[in-house]
Order: C-alpha cells, then sequence, then structure tokens
C-alpha cells in the first residue's frame, strides 16, 4: 500500500515515478537528483531557490531540466522552483536521520516537477506551501515521501489541478480556433487582395483601352479636319475656277451675224455700132486760139441704198423640263449600351438603301464622341442626322439635286 500510495501522489502532483536509483553510498550527505518541466513553455527564465533552516543557501537557473543537490544530514531544506506567469512549486527535505544510518549512507532520492501556467480564477492558496515532503522513514531505512501529509493536501491538490487541467484543455480549444480563425483570415484577406489586384488591372486596362479609344478618335478627328479643309479648299479653287469662266465667257464678244447680200443681175449694156471717123477739114486740125468750145459730159453721182439686211435676235425663256419628285421613307431604330465607365447611343438611320448609322459615346470623366459611319463627326452632324421628325417631315429633294 505503500508503494501505491507513493504512485498516486506523484501522479497528482505531477511528479514523475521515483527512478530506480543506483546504489551510491555516501556518508553524511543525502543526494537528491531533479527534473525541472515547464508545461506549454521552456525552462528560460526558470529558478530554484534552496533554502536552508529557513536561510536562503543558494539559488540555481542553470541546467535545471537535470540537476543534482547534496544536501547535509541533519538539516530542513526546501527548495522552490519558479517561473514568472506560473505557479511556483515548493518541496520540503527534513534530512534528519539516525546516526548509525547516516553512517551506512542513502540511497538517492530522485524527483521530477512540473510547472503550469498561472490562472487568475483559480484559487492557489494551497501551493503556499511545499506539495511533497521528504524525510526518513524507519520503516524502510531511507528517505521517501510522508505520506500522512501528503494525504493532508491531496483533497485540495486534486481540485486544482482538476481546474487547471480543464483550463489547459480551453485553451488547446481556443488556441486551435484561434489559429483556424487566423487561417481563414488570412485566407480571406488574400482573396481580397488577389481581387483588388485584378480589379486593379482591369481598371488598368480599361484606361489603357479608353486612352487609346481617345486617341484614335483624337486622330480620326484630325483626319477628318484635316480631310473638311482639303474638300472646302478644293471646293474653294473649283468655285474660283467657275467664277474665273464665268467671267471669261462674258468678256468675250458675240460673234458678228453677217446677213446674206443678195446677188443682183448686172445690168445688160447694149452694145451700138461705132460712128463712122470723122472727117475733119485739113484745117481743123491746125491749133486753134481761144475759148475751148468742145461739149463734156458732167459726172452724176448717187448714193446707192444697202442691200445688207439688220439681223434679227429672238428673245424668250426656254421651257426647263419639269423635276420629278421622289419621296422616301426614313427609318430609325435606337439602342443605348451601358459599361461601367461610359454610356453608347447608338442610332441607326435607313432611308431606302442608304443606312448610317451614328454613335454617341459619353465617358463618365464627362467626355462626349460623335461618330458616323464609324468615323468621328461633330455634335452637329450627329443631331442633324438622328433627328427622325425633321427626317421623316423634310421636303422631298430632286434627284437633279
Amino acid at each position: 500500500m505503500h508503494d501505491t500510495s507513493r504512485h498516486t501522489w506523484r501522479h497528482l502532483l505531477l511528479l514523475a515515478t521515483v527512478l530506480l536509483p543506483a546504489l551510491t553510498w555516501a556518508q553524511g550527505r543525502f543526494t537528491v537528483n531533479g527534473r525541472l518541466k515547464i508545461e506549454a513553455g521552456d525552462l528560460s527564465g526558470t529558478r530554484a531557490v534552496v533554502m536552508k533552516n529557513g536561510v536562503k543557501e543558494r539559488t540555481i537557473t542553470d541546467g535545471l531540466n537535470k540537476f543534482s543537490l547534496d544536501l547535509e544530514v541533519g538539516h530542513n531544506y526546501v527548495v522552490s522552483f519558479e517561473k514568472d506567469g506560473y505557479v511556483a512549486k515548493k518541496i520540503s527535505f527534513n534530512t534528519h536521520a539516525p546516526a548509525e544510518a547516516a553512517a551506512a549512507g542513502f540511497t538517492p532520492f530522485d524527483f521530477a516537477v512540473s510547472l503550469f501556467k498561472q490562472y487568475d480564477d483559480i484559487n492557489i492558496v494551497v501551493f503556499n506551501q511545499p506539495v511533497g515532503m521528504i524525510r526518513y522513514d524507519d520503516k524502510t531505512g531511507d528517505f521517501d515521501y510522508d505520506t500522512d501529509y501528503t494525504k493532508s493536501i491531496q483533497s485540495q491538490l486534486q481540485e486544482v489541478l482538476a481546474k487547471v487541467e480543464q483550463k489547459q484543455k480551453d485553451e488547446e480549444v481556443n488556441a486551435k480556433a484561434k489559429a483556424k480563425a487566423e487561417a481563414e483570415a488570412q485566407k480571406q484577406a488574400a482573396a481580397r487582395a488577389k481581387q483588388e489586384a485584378e480589379a486593379q488591372k482591369q481598371a488598368e486596362a480599361r484606361a489603357k483601352a479608353d486612352a487609346e479609344a481617345q486617341k484614335q478618335a483624337e486622330a480620326r478627328a484630325r483626319a477628318d479636319a484635316e480631310a473638311a479643309e482639303r474638300a472646302a479648299q478644293a471646293k474653294a479653287t473649283a468655285e474660283a475656277e467657275q467664277a474665273r469662266q464665268a467671267q471669261k465667257v462674258e468678256q468675250k464678244p458675240a460673234p458678228e451675224v453677217k446677213a446674206e447680200r443678195p446677188v443682183t443681175p448686172a445690168p445688160k449694156v447694149e452694145r451700138q455700132a461705132a460712128p463712122p471717123p470723122a472727117r475733119h477739114p485739113a484745117l481743123a486740125s491746125k491749133a486753134r486760139t481761144g475759148q475751148d468750145d468742145r461739149r463734156s459730159i458732167a459726172p452724176v453721182i448717187q448714193e446707192e441704198a444697202s442691200r445688207i439686211e439688220r439681223a434679227s435676235m429672238n428673245s424668250g425663256t426656254e421651257e426647263r423640263p419639269l423635276e420629278e419628285e421622289e419621296m422616301t421613307a426614313v427609318e430609325m431604330e435606337q439602342q443605348t449600351l451601358v459599361e461601367p465607365n461610359r454610356v453608347t447611343t447608338v442610332v441607326t438611320v435607313r432611308s431606302g438603301e442608304i443606312v448610317d448609322e451614328y454613335r454617341k459615346v459619353t465617358h463618365k470623366w464627362g467626355g462626349q464622341y460623335y461618330f458616323k459611319n464609324g468615323l468621328t463627326c461633330t455634335q452637329e452632324a450627329y443631331q442633324r442626322g438622328t433627328q427622325a421628325e425633321q427626317l421623316a417631315h423634310s421636303d422631298p429633294r430632286s434627284k437633279l439635286d
């Protein structure tokens, strides 16, 4: 029964069972071999304070996992094992023994002490006294635990140790739950970080796409402006050339209209027989002086009327052919595309076989761009092309326009 009581006592006090010692003998001294264990911790900061007859003899701080003490026979020793935050435990050694037993020597005594964490809601007054007392046993002729002292504090130690064990189990469960919660929190944080990184990546991609679209729109706008400028210059040049041609035509004199001159037959001249040569007397050939009394024919001057008739001008207006009027039905279809960073309005206008697509892109940052058939256009052109009422009720235009 003595051995059973010793084994139960050591189990309740978290003390190791007594090891079978090697039979070493030392006259006048008592050797104890101890081991110190820290539950859920290490030996850093631990200490063993040796009190001899109520006075501190020494403090051991190194090698407490396995140590030996040589105690003098005939004294009272108390060894206190301490660590901050843990419950201190004391063991009492009463080395008083008969002289003949001391002369024969004692078997080294082996023991182990375990320190557990201190809890505020557990009463540890019982640990203010030694948890074990070793003294000389007359029956065995050697040192062993005092069973009467053990029985006196056994119930108190059992109650405290049960509460400590429950606390340790609760801490273990809480530690596992906390570790699981921390792991889950880390997992969720990693998932959120991944989502945020993906969202940032998508935002950067959208910003890059918007910047590229804006760049392309600006390039198309510049190209359209340059094309419009070239067209305007070409139109101005053509109009100037037409004006010069028209002015040149106005300045050119009208062709002279020559009237046909009527052909009149030449007057018929009748031939008369030549008169016989005049015979002059010889006296007539002689020169005569004085006034010439020969007959002469005076010339007749008369203005002949012009046979050229003046050309007459026929003035009038040329009848213009009637214009054919053509009525064309206009259909319009509108849809709105809503995206995260912009809203696009698509208007499809059908006039006969002609189909035009107008787009208005409104960005969330305030920019608006207009397109016609994939090319940029002005807001005025967009509004003019998408006004359904004006398109449906507009005056029919002639094919000649």
